[in-house]
């Protein structure tokens, strides 16, 4: 029974249900279309249907594609032989006032996804909570209720470190010190989490029921298709991320003995990578570890980053093949769910603009949710991050040759010796 099932797992089940309805739906008849329509112009399309199209709606209800020949010339096809007809035959019979505000709908739906993705996290921020701030449950929930993807430029990433830069001029966060305080905070976080989750799997189901995508016609999850990809982004950036970089949240004594014992590690083998248990530990100790990392886990998932009595501590890795390749991968899957989405949203007809207004509006409204979320995590780690505890792997001093100074008598024999950081390259 699931009448007694915490609320992180009612989360973690809608997840599920999220991404794997659309494939378990893949292969079965559709009949849901054409039932329900948005409101603007609903009554319209209802009226025509009812008085013109009720043949070739009779037929789309029977769910038999081979028993129906194909409209070729009309655009159909072997899996448009139900839809396409309808569709057709309520087209055909609206009128361009309407179809002018439809096609006004599909531009500002078009665009929505780059909207949305101005204004949602990146991998990077997400990756913060998940890997620094030990929040990896929390992390998934923010993800899957922002189904955008931050885009700045193509091939370029941030240092980890600098996500979590400070300056004099900021804002202090408010550190909760008490217990109940603490878990108020992470409720409300996971139940604000599971609302923009609900919202968006409601906001892609009426989506693809009150409206048809014409790059799927006979198909209804094409919304939620573009949001599952959204997540799998984020969960690619966050695991890319991983390979550059490592984090631990505890009392500060713990974190301090753990970032010492991984940079005196790193000393010894400064050519080693770090990830995947290879150089640290062998792989069966890696996994022999997973209950204890569980157990830490648990300890700082559900407390808040701002909370009092606990330290970050922060290592960054250098660059490697792997992660680089990761990088790479992680900007073009951005790209490519923008268009994807652009593609999905603009292909969508039967909407009128009060109606496309409302869509872009519940977006907007989860993904802002979130990302004020996810802020307020970031801040909480950026209080309970020593500078001392930020260590990174290539800071080093080298003597950098460069032209001798001349002393005021002409000899130009004065070298000069500069001391700089060497840092990691933006690709």
């Amino acid at each position: 029974m699931t009448a007694g099932l915490p609320a992180p797992s009612w989360c973690i089940l809608l997840i599920l249900f999220v991404c794997i309805t659309p494939i378990a739906a893949w292969h079965d008849p559709n009949t849901n279309q054409f039932r329900d329509w948005y409101p603007q112009y609903g009554h319209i399309f209802e009226a025509l249907k009812q008085q013109h199209c009720m043949t070739e709606y009779q037929n789309y209800l029977t769910g038999n594609r081979t028993a129906f020949n194909r409209d070729i010339l009309g655009g159909g096809g072997p899996n448009t032989v139900l839809t396409q007809p309808v569709i057709q035959c309520i087209l055909d019979k609206t009128s361009d006032y309407v179809k002018n505000g439809m096609t006004a709908a599909q531009v500002l739906l078009g665009v929505m996804p780059t909207v949305l993705s101005v204004m949602g996290p990146s991998t990077e921020e997400m990756s913060m909570l998940a890997n620094v701030a030990r929040r990896p449950l929390l992390a998934l929930m923010l993800a899957a209720g922002s189904p955008s993807v931050y885009f700045s430029r193509a091939f370029e990433y941030h240092q980890p470190d600098h996500i979590l830069a400070d300056h004099k001029a900021r804002l202090r966060q408010w550190r909760p010190k008490k217990w109940y305080s603490k878990l108020l905070i992470s409720l409300a976080q996971y139940t604000i989490a599971m609302a923009t989750i609900a919202n968006i799997a409601s906001l892609n189901w009426e989506i693809g029921v009150k409206s048809i995508c014409t790059l799927w016609t006979n198909r209804i999850f094409g919304p939620t298709i573009w949001a599952v990809l959204g997540l799998l982004v984020h969960i690619l950036g966050t695991i890319g991320l991983r390979l550059r970089i490592r984090g631990w949240r505890g009392p500060e004594d713990q974190v301090r003995e753990a970032v010492e014992k991984v940079k005196s590690t790193r000393a010894a083998k400064p050519n080693g990578t770090f990830h995947v248990g290879a150089t640290l530990w062998s792989a069966w100790e890696w996994v022999a570890g997973i209950p204890q990392r569980l157990c830490h886990l648990l300890a700082t998932e559900f407390r808040p980053s701002a909370s009092d009595g606990l330290a970050v501590g922060i290592f960054t890795f250098k660059e490697s093949k792997l992660f680089l390749v990761a990088a790479w991968v992680g900007s073009m899957a951005t790209v490519l769910h923008i268009i994807f989405g652009t593609l999905i949203f603009a292909s969508t007809i039967f909407v009128g603009v009060e109606d496309a207004l409302s869509i872009v509006g519940r977006y907007m409204a989860s993904v802002a949710i979130c990302r004020i979320i996810l802020m307020y995590e970031l801040a909480g780690i950026r209080e309970a991050l020593p500078e001392d505890l930020k260590e990174t792997e290539w800071d080093a001093v080298v003597d950098v040759p460069t032209p001798a100074l001349s002393d005021g008598s002409g000899d130009l024999s004065i070298p000069i010796k500069q001391r700089v950081t060497v840092v990691s390259s933006q690709v």
